[in-house]
This record gives C-alpha cells, sequence and structure tokens, in this order.
C-alpha cells in the first residue's frame, strides 16, 4: 500500500480474509496434518497476515475516507479545526498540526475529518493556543508538495504517513478562538503536566542548552534544541540520547520498579504492581509524546510486566515481534518511521549479537566487566544499525564507542537527577541543591559530547549509500553472524561473494561519477543556488546570503551531492565584479559563465548586460526590471530558465510572454530543480 495501491472489490477482499483466518486457525489446531505438510499453515497465515495488514493500512489512507476534507475544499473555506497536538512557537509563525472538523462549501457546513498543518502567524493570541482548542479560521488549504531538489529530504512523504496531507499560511486576523479543552481528556492531562514539569526545571535554574536537553531527555520537549548543539550529537553518534527511547523508558521502570517493591512482599502485590507499572510507562509514553521508539519499549515492558504476573517469563524474540505486530495494528505507517525501524533493529542487534560478544572476554574485576558489557552492547546496536543509518543520513561517528562510554552514563545520571528534582519540587532546598548536580552533569554531558565531534576524523561523512548498496551490507553483515555462530563455510563463502559485489557495486558507481558533466539550478526560496559539476567536484555559484546559510545548503543541497559523489566544493559568489578562471572547464566574468563548451548568463537586479551575447541558457534571477523581449534581444539564449529568487509575479508575467512567444523557457518554482546532463547531450 505504501508503494503501489492494488484496487480489491471490497466484499470480496474482506470475505478472502475471513476464509483464510478460520483456515489458518484449523490448520494451526490440526493435529493430523503431516509433519511435511506443515508448510501449508505457514503459507496461509502470512497470506492473511499480509492481506489484513493491506487492508488496515488502506483503511488509513486518506483517499479511501469519504469524509476527508480534500474532497470538498476549494480555493479558500472556512474552516472548523481542532488541534491535536501542543503548538510549536517558531521565530515568525505557530505550527499547528491540526484535525479539520468541518469544511464550509459557501452552501453549507460540511462534517469532514483528516489532519493538516497550519501555520498561523504569530502574536500573543497564536502563541497561547493549546491541544483541543476549536478554532474557525479561513485560508486555502494547498496539497503538500513533493520534494522540488534532486536528493531532498522528502517532507510530503514524511507527513502523508502521519496522514497529513494538506497545509495552509493563515495571517493573524483570519481566524478565531471558538472554544478550549476539547481534547482527549488524557492527553490534555498529560500535555498540561509536561508544561509544568518543564516550569519547575525552569525555577529550578535550568535554562540554555542545559535545559534544552533535559527538557528533551526527561518528557520528549525538543523545540528548544539549538541547531549546533543537534549537529555536535549527530556528529558525535549520540543524538539518540535526545530523543526519548528505549533507555529512558527502562530508567523510568526501573524507577517504578523500585518504588513499588514493597508490593511484592504481600500475597497478591503482584497484581497491583502489575497494573501500576502499566498505568505509569504508558502515561509517561502519552507525556513524551508516544515516539515509535517509546512506544516500542513500552510495549516490550507491558509483555515482561504480564510475564511477571503469570509466573511465565517472555522470550524476547516472541515479544520483540509481538510489540511491532500491535503498534502496526493500530498504525500501519509506523513501520516508516526511521525512529521504529531503528530501534526494533538496535534491540534485534543486541539479543542477537551481545551474548556473543559478552562471552569472547570476561574480565575478573568487576569494572572492566561492566566497562565491556557497555562496549559490547554499543558494538552489538551500531553493527546492526549502521547500514541504514547510512542509507538515510550518508554519515558515519567514527568515535561513537567513545560516545556511548561518556554519554550513557552521564546521560543516565541526568535522568535520575531530573526525576529527582521533579519528584523533591516540593522541598525547595532539595530541589535546589540537586538542581546544582544536575546543572553540573548537564554541561559536562554537553561538553563530552562537543570535544568528541570536534575532535579531528570525528565524522566520515558524504557517504553515498543507496538502498542497494545497504540491502547488501546487510546481507554480508547476517551472512558472517551466521558463520561465526554455527561455524558454516557456506555462510563464510556468501558473505566474501556479496563483499566482493559490493566493492564492484562501488567501484563502478564510483567510477561513473568521474566522467559526469552536470549542471543543476536548484529551487531554494529567495536564492540563487547552481551547481556545476565535473566529474568529483563542483563549482558552486550562490548569493551571499545562502553561502553564509550551512543549514539550509545541507538541508537542500547535500544529499544531491552526496549521490554524485562530489568530494570537492569551489564556491563563486554572484556579483558584477567576478571574475574567476579556474581551468578549461569553469571560467566566469561577471555575469557570464562557461563550463564544458555550454554558455551561461545571469540577469538579476545587480546585473544587466549592455552587448549582444549569444548565451544556451539564460538564468532570470531576483526580479530585474525587463521583458522577455529585452532578454531575448540582449542575451540570444537558447532557453530561458527562473529561478526560485523570483517573484511568483514576475515570473508569471514572464511565462505568459514566453508562451505567446513561443519562447523555451523552464520554471524552478514550479517544477523543481532544473537539471542538465552535458554527458547526455553529446
Amino acid at each position: 500500500m505504501l508503494f503501489f495501491d492494488l484496487k480489491f472489490l471490497f466484499p470480496f477482499y474482506i470475505f478472502l480474509i475471513l476464509v483464510l483466518a478460520i483456515l489458518a486457525v484449523v490448520l494451526f489446531f490440526q493435529k493430523k496434518l503431516s509433519y511435511r505438510m506443515r508448510w501449508i499453515t505457514g503459507v496461509v497465515i502470512t497470506v492473511f497476515f499480509l492481506l489484513a495488514g493491506y487492508q488496515l493500512t488502506a483503511l488509513k489512507n486518506n483517499s479511501n475516507n469519504n469524509f476527508f476534507f480534500g474532497k470538498f475544499i476549494t480555493d479558500e473555506n472556512y474552516i472548523l479545526v481542532s488541534l491535536t497536538e501542543p503548538v510549536q512557537v517558531k521565530e515568525k509563525i505557530c505550527k499547528c498540526v491540526v484535525e479539520v472538523k468541518a469544511v464550509n462549501d459557501s452552501i453549507q457546513w460540511l462534517r469532514t475529518s483528516g489532519k493538516a498543518v497550519l501555520y498561523i502567524e504569530k502574536d500573543t493570541f497564536s502563541e497561547n493556543l493549546n491541544y483541543g482548542d476549536e478554532v474557525l479560521l479561513k485560508c486555502s488549504l494547498k496539497e503538500l508538495t513533493p520534494p522540488l531538489n534532486p536528493g531532498e529530504f522528502n517532507y510530503r512523504n514524511y507527513l502523508k504517513y502521519r496522514t497529513i496531507d494538506y497545509n495552509a499560511f493563515v495571517k493573524k486576523n483570519y481566524w478565531k478562538l471558538i472554544s478550549s479543552d476539547n481534547g482527549n481528556p488524557l492527553f490534555s492531562f498529560a500535555f498540561n503536566l509536561r508544561a509544568k514539569l518543564l516550569t519547575i526545571l525552569k525555577n529550578n535554574g535550568l535554562e540554555g542548552n542545559e535545559y534544552a536537553v533535559v527538557s528533551a531527555l526527561l518528557v520528549g520537549f525538543t523545540d528548544n534544541l539549538d541547531p549546533d548543539l543537534i549537529k555536535d550529537y549527530q556528529g558525535s553518534g549520540a543524538v539518540h540520547i535526545l530523543s526519548v527511547s528505549g533507555l529512558h523508558v527502562g530508567i523510568i521502570f526501573l524507577v517504578l520498579n523500585f518504588l513499588l517493591k514493597f508490593l511484592d512482599k504481600t500475597k497478591f502485590g503482584r497484581f497491583p504492581k502489575a497494573f501500576l507499572l502499566l498505568l505509569f510507562i504508558w502515561f509517561y509514553a502519552v507525556l513524551t509524546g508516544m515516539s515509535p521508539s517509546v512506544l516500542r519499549a513500552t510495549a516490550m515492558f507491558s509483555f515482561v510486566v504480564l510475564g511477571n504476573v503469570f509466573r511465565q517469563p517472555p522470550n524476547i524474540y516472541n515479544t520483540l515481534a509481538a510489540s511491532a505486530m500491535i503498534l502496526l495494528f493500530f498504525d500501519p505507517y509506523m513501520i516508516t518511521a526511521v525512529g521504529f525501524q531503528l530501534s526494533y533493529l538496535a534491540v534485534l542487534g543486541i539479543v542477537v549479537v551481545y551474548p556473543y560478544l559478552k562471552k569472547a572476554w570476561t574480565p575478573r574485576i568487576w569494572l572492566f566487566r561492566e566497562f565491556w558489557s557497555l562496549i559490547a552492547v554499543s558494538l552489538a546496536a551500531q553493527l546492526i544499525t549502521f547500514p541504514l543509518c547510512l542509507f538515510y543520513f550518508h554519515q558515519f561517528p567514527n568515535y561513537f564507542l567513545l560516545t556511548n562510554i561518556v554519554a550513557v552514563p552521564l546521560s543516565g545520571l541526568v535522568i535520575y537527577l531530573g526525576i529527582a528534582v521533579l519528584l523533591l519540587s516540593f522541598f525547595p532546598w532539595l530541589a535546589f541543591m540537586l538542581s546544582k548536580a544536575l546543572i553540573f552533569s548537564l554541561k559536562l554531558l554537553n561538553g563530552s559530547i562537543s570535544f568528541i565531534e570536534g575532535l579531528p576524523y570525528s565524522v566520515s561523512r558524504s557517504i553515498p549509500i543507496d538502498f542497494v548498496g545497504m540491502l547488501l551490507i546487510y546481507i554480508i553483515i547476517i551472512a558472517f553472524l551466521i558463520f561465526l555462530v554455527n561455524q558454516n563455510k557456506k555462510a563464510l563463502i556468501g558473505a566474501m561473494s556479496f563483499l566482493f559485489l559490493l566493492v564492484a557495486f562501488v567501484t563502478v558507481r564510483s567510477q561513473q561519477s568521474f566522467t559526469q558533466q552536470k549542471i543543476v539550478v536548484y529551487n531554494i526560496n529567495k536564492h540563487t543556488a547552481i551547481d556545476f559539476i565535473s566529474g568529483k567536484r563542483t563549482y558552486f555559484l550562490c548569493d551571499s546570503a545562502l553561502a553564509a546559510d550551512t543549514g539550509k545548503q545541507e538541508f537542500h543541497i547535500f544529499n544531491n551531492r552526496c549521490r554524485q559523489r562530489i568530494k570537492e566544493v569551489f564556491p563563486v559568489m554572484i556579483s558584477v565584479n567576478n571574475e574567476k578562471y579556474f581551468n578549461d572547464i569553469f571560467y566566469c566574468k561577471s555575469n557570464f559563465y562557461a563550463f564544458s563548451g555550454k554558455k551561461l548568463a545571469i540577469i538579476n537586479n545587480a546585473s544587466y548586460n549592455k552587448k549582444i551575447m549569444p548565451v544556451d541558457f539564460l538564468i532570470v534571477s531576483g526580479t530585474p526590471d525587463i521583458s522577455v523581449s529585452e532578454m531575448l534581444t540582449q542575451y540570444k539564449p537558447g532557453m530561458l530558465i527562473f529561478d526560485a529568487s523570483s517573484s511568483l509575479k514576475s515570473v508569471g508575467k514572464w511565462i505568459k510572454e514566453c508562451e505567446m512567444n513561443g519562447i523555451a523557457y523552464y520554471n524552478t518554482r514550479q517544477s523543481g530543480a532544473w537539471e542538465y546532463d552535458l554527458k547526455t547531450d553529446e
């Protein structure tokens, strides 16, 4: 359902699922079925789960919802919405995820369903919106656009897998609060409690990066994290610490289990203890935002608690599989979440690989044993997750072992101290003393992460692993593990064969990149950005504002350069006084550029050529006061390209003139980045 959409006749499809379910149950309990025919039961059960899973996913798809608001909206509507999450306050806007409850089609109000993202112009009123508030507003809801640059993060799919297909910008005077506190009482209580807990931390002297990190560690509140701090954690391999995960749920579970230990002394104390443990850990999951990794850990601990109640120690593999199945039953799209994938893979790696690593060395000294256990856990988790991390993030933290040795104990200490500060907040003097220790621990944690990230060669960046490469790496890892565990020589031969295939695959891709010649005009709002790619180097032409904004470059451009295996970037600023000659491949003077035999010119507010100049491509940047006919007179281009720095009004006017006169053009605002392959043109 995620990658293709099969159309089934609904009554027949449901009938088929029911028949398979009955057949699976009958075969499962059929004792007379011969052992060699046992595969029939497996096939029936597998097909049943595949069809049932497909149906569950289809039911979550908005296109199959007859009341989905997207089927009723026009250019601009009055709509009634309810906030489904707390507001995220940004620099100029307030971001709200809402449920669209009704749409006015200019004749009547229609009851609808479905979620959207609203960006409300920031003021004192929008900042004070809360979960459960109902708001009447007037706006133009638009379908989310796909990524407009090659390799760019697909934000549309990210939201689509959260069943969000539309967004809108709302001006400050175009909305009105209708009512408050209409949300789920449990969620309202959890969000209000989180706000109070954050206030307690602030009142005890937590501020800046220390407050941001402890907020993320304890209650999953990440809005205050500084981009530079996140970059440090990413580069050192400790970014998983900033999101509430299994480690945090485990610590909460241990604390609660310790506090409720007195119930073990009573005859039937295990039943109320189990109830309280389940109640608190699931409430903690709600409190922290129910991220996939938290839900995974909470579901698994729930099975552990239930197993202890009925004196049936659960099998870890069954627990892992059952928790995944239950979570995907409620939200099939959760499987697309990176946190879900990494969380389950990390646990699987620890379960499978850790015992063998731990047995490889057994130090006699207790401290060394604990130290080796921590290293073994880190190695086991990293071994199974690193191919997926390379595929998504194209980088690898070289000092991940050092990071985990330092960060995991410190983050655990921070969590324990943070819990203590919150629980003992009724005793101000004691909470204040503990907060001093908490602040010191946070400074030590952040300082250690920053130091490790700043070490030479701390991160290997721009690793061009695609899906095929990731798949080959996983096959090699699995085959090699089978060889180590079972001493299976065939598995070793298979691992070496696929390793050879991976090397050949990477070599061919690398050789292809040596001969590439491409021009890419990116779509970056209000900016000009052009890559002249020659082999594994690029000459990057951009405006001064974009040159200073490395974050925006990484978001829009980094992945494409990684795919093209670019190793060197030569920046070139747009300037009327520009004159650079790199080699016989690239030359620029003023607003004229020559690249591999192709001639380009840029016309913008600061540059206008007075001589007739024939060029292959004319890139229109900004809003120069000039018509298309004047452009053609001065430059004689083969094609006009309008980049994303030009205003919509100006581009619309130029496009009309191009279409009236049959002039070739390309609009990056509408069609995304313009890519031109010189090798194909030859």
